[in-house]
Parts: C-alpha cells; sequence; structure tokens
C-alpha cells in the first residue's frame, strides 16, 4: 500500500518506519475482512477448495515499527498472507480431509528500496518455492502491472475471485477507468480502495485545471460545477458535503461497481488530513460484511451525508441553505456511534414502512439491492427498522413456503415484504 515518501519509507538494515493510529484501523478492517470473507464463502462444510486471488497495488516495505520501536506491526501484504494461513488452518480443526484457501498473492511496489525491504522480509518468513508460483513479487506501479495480474488471474482455475487492496496515498492513480477495467473483467472482483478526497476537494474549482484533472479521473462528467460554486461562500463543513456527495457520485458511477461503502477516516493530531476509506463490490452480503466492521471501530469512521438513505450528488432543492428547510441537513458529521444508531433507525423506520406499506409485494432481497449501498445500516439495523411495523401487523412477510414471520430479525431474504390489508389500530391513530 503506496506510503508517503518522506515518511513511509523503507531501507534494508534499518528499522521500518512507525505506524500511524489510522493505519492500525485501516489494516484492522483489512484483517477483519479477510477474515469474514473466507467464512462467509467457506460456510457450507463440504465445500473443499476456495481460489482467492489477493492483489496488494501499493505494498511498501511490509511492516512498521511502533512508536518507542519497541514492537512490530505487519502491513498489508504479511496481513493477506498471515491471516488467510491462519483461517485456513481454522477451517480444518477436527476435520480428516483438508480444505483448502488456494489463494495468490501479487505485491506491487514502485520504489526500489521498499521493494527491497518487502521482498527480504517475505523470503525471510517463506519458503523459497512459494516465491513465483503463489507468491508473486511484482517491481513497479499498480498502472503498469494491473493487465499482467488480470491475465494471470484469468489463468487460475477455478474462478475470479479476486480482492484489489488499492492504499494509494493520493486521489488520482487509482482513476475510474482503471477500476471499470477491474470490475468489467475480473468476475468477483472486490477493492478497498483510499482516497484522499481532501486534497482533492482542496484543489476544486471550476476551472480548466480541475476539469482536466476530473476528466483524466472519469469523474467529470458527475461534477455540478455550477452549483458548487454557488457553495463556495457557504461554511465550509456545507461545501465539503456538497463536494462528497458529487465526488462520491462520479467515483462510483465511472467504476461500474453495484455496491459500496465509502466513510471518511480522519487521522489523530493536528493534521486536517482526512481521507475515504472505500470498499466496492458487486455483491450486496459483501457490502453487508464491511459495513458492519464500520460499525464495529465506530470511532474511526464518519460522512457528511444523510443518517439513514442518502442522496448522491448535489440536489439543491435538498438542500437548506437554498429551500431555507430542514429537509437535508447538508454537512452534518456523522459518527458510526450509538446515536448514529437510532437515528439510522428511526430515519429508515420513518422512509423504508411507507414505501413498502404504498408498494408492490417484494422480496426483502430486492429491498437490499433497491436500496444499494445508499444507507450505513447493515442488513440486521434494517430489519430492527421495520420490526415495529411487522409485530403490529402494518407489514406482512411471508416465507416462500408461506410461513408468516412475527418479528423483524426472523425476515430471509427470499421472504415476501407487502401492505397488510388492514392496518393496525397503532398505525390509524
Amino acid at each position: 500500500m503506496v506510503k508517503r515518501s518522506d515518511k513511509y519509507s523503507w531501507e534494508v538494515g534499518s528499522l521500518p518506519p512507525p505506524i500511524d493510529p489510522h493505519s492500525l484501523v485501516k489494516h484492522k478492517i483489512v484483517r477483519g475482512y479477510l477474515e469474514r470473507y473466507i467464512q462467509v464463502l467457506m460456510s457450507n462444510y463440504n465445500m473443499e477448495k476456495l481460489t482467492l486471488s489477493i492483489v496488494d497495488g501499493f505494498a511498501g516495505g511490509g511492516e512498521y515499527a511502533s512508536d518507542d520501536s519497541s514492537q512490530f506491526h505487519e502491513g498489508s501484504p504479511l496481513i493477506a498472507l498471515t491471516t488467510i494461513a491462519a483461517k485456513e488452518a481454522e477451517l480444518n480443526v477436527g476435520r480428516s480431509k483438508p480444505r483448502k484457501v488456494d489463494a495468490k498473492y501479487y505485491f506491487v511496489e514502485k520504489v526500489a528500496s521498499n521493494f527491497n525491504y518487502l521482498d527480504k522480509l517475505l523470503r525471510a518468513r517463506f519458503p523459497a518455492s512459494r516465491f513465483g508460483t503463489d507468491i508473486e513479487m511484482l517491481k513497479g506501479t499498480f498502472q503498469e502491472k494491473a493487465k499482467g495480474i488480470i491475465a494471470d488471474i484469468h489463468r487460475r482455475a477455478g474462478g475470479e475471485r479476486a480482492i484489489f487492496l488499492l492504499d494509494q496515498y493520493a486521489y488520482d492513480q487509482v482513476t475510474g477507468p482503471m477500476l471499470k477495467s477491474i470490475f468489467s473483467e475480473v468476475k468477483g472482483a472486490e477493492v478497498i480502495l483510499t482516497f484522499a478526497v481532501d486534497s482533492l476537494i482542496s484543489f476544486l474549482a471550476d476551472n480548466e485545471a480541475s476539469r482536466a484533472k476530473l476528466s483524466q479521473m472519469g469523474m467529470d462528467a458527475h461534477i455540478d460545477w455550477s452549483a458548487l460554486e454557488a457553495l463556495r461562500s457557504a461554511p465550509s463543513a456545507t461545501w465539503r458535503a456538497a463536494i462528497q456527495r458529487n465526488l462520491a457520485k462520479g467515483l462510483i458511477a465511472a467504476s461500474g461497481a453495484k455496491n459500496f461503502t465509502i466513510f471518511y477516516i480522519t487521522p489523530m493530531g493536528n493534521t486536517s488530513w482526512t481521507y475515504w476509506f472505500i470498499h466496492l463490490s458487486n455483491s450486496a452480503k459483501a457490502r453487508d460484511v464491511m459495513m458492519e466492521l464500520h460499525w464495529q471501530s465506530a470511532n474511526h469512521f464518519s460522512h457528511y451525508l444523510e443518517p439513514d438513505i442518502f442522496t448522491l450528488g448535489y440536489q439543491a432543492n435538498l438542500d437548506r441553505n437554498v429551500t431555507r428547510q430542514d429537509a437535508l441537513e447538508l454537512g452534518e458529521c456523522h459518527q458510526f456511534d450509538a446515536l448514529a444508531a437510532s437515528r439510522c433507525k428511526t430515519g429508515l423506520t420513518e422512509k423504508l414502512v411507507p414505501a413498502i406499506y404504498d408498494g408492490n409485494p417484494t422480496q426483502f432481497s430486492q429491498l437490499l439491492n433497491s436500496m444499494g449501498s445508499l444507507t450505513p445500516a447493515t442488513a440486521d439495523m434494517i430489519r430492527d427498522a421495520i420490526d415495529p411495523a411487522i409485530r403490529c401487523g402494518d407489514i406482512l412477510v411471508r416465507s416462500m413456503n408461506g410461513v408468516k414471520r412475527a418479528k423483524g430479525h426472523s425476515v430471509q431474504a427470499n421472504d415476501i415484504l407487502e401492505r397488510s390489508p388492514q392496518m393496525s389500530l397503532i398505525s390509524l391513530f
């Protein structure tokens, strides 16, 4: 994962650089996601092998020191290698016939000293026979190596499941067209991406340079330049929220991914440098797993969107600075804490229950897909939000076999949700 050259640099024979707290959070999420990914896909006890590719496009030197240099922390290459090995071992506890996570790793690093450190580190930890077989060391940029990596993924028997770890330091090394090529060419691709959105926001204005940069990134067509310029005089939080909506919409549209999570990490200390931690996939279940991890790391993530259902892209008719109404609290920061969870549930109940009641019968899975990723809620939080309406009979839920569900948390993916023929007394008052 790429790092600032003046802060994150590695030299063979020297201590690795100290790690920042926010990087520890990123690493915790990556480790947790890899664990859950394998757990979910191997949930069928009879599945004997999972074929998986891990692509670390900005690998760095592979390890860090603590602030006092008394201990070392694994970087993303070691996290991927050790986490998957540990999960595979866990899968085989008590089994006579082993189950296999057939993982191949691609570690890409452009800086020579960083690459040399990583190469030496991994060769000291793993057998020489693995290099050139399931561990590929690639010196160069991810942009240069991506095409060859994707071709190699295609040659692997057993499917195209691949997780791309793209921890760029800036915002323009992984463009929308590059993401689109990943999702169009690798069927089971997922991307975990960092995006230095604050750096880009400080650069943006309605001028030729900004338009050229956004065009290069595949996002220019999604930016409402005139509306954003009109907000220049608004409070900074309003400007941040408005541009975030535009950039998020542009990035998602350019990537071609169907599901996403896109939230801020704000580093500790005096720095104002803030970036997006983004997960892109074509799987609603993958998105739900990542969202659960965000809620587990409540103090480290935030967003400037609605607390319940998002509106991406700037819409002047929803901006209270234009309408003088509070339909959209543009610029309000939400963290993944107990207050945010309460506001999320309340808002979802207020918006989803009438929508279900006034609409056609729909499967719960279709409801989740129609909402896409436009909510910070997990699937269980959505079940919780519609639970009161199910319990009092305003919404009827039946399984494919006609079994009636009595509460929200019993709702399954294929269950049908529909309005009650007669609203309850509670709803009439």
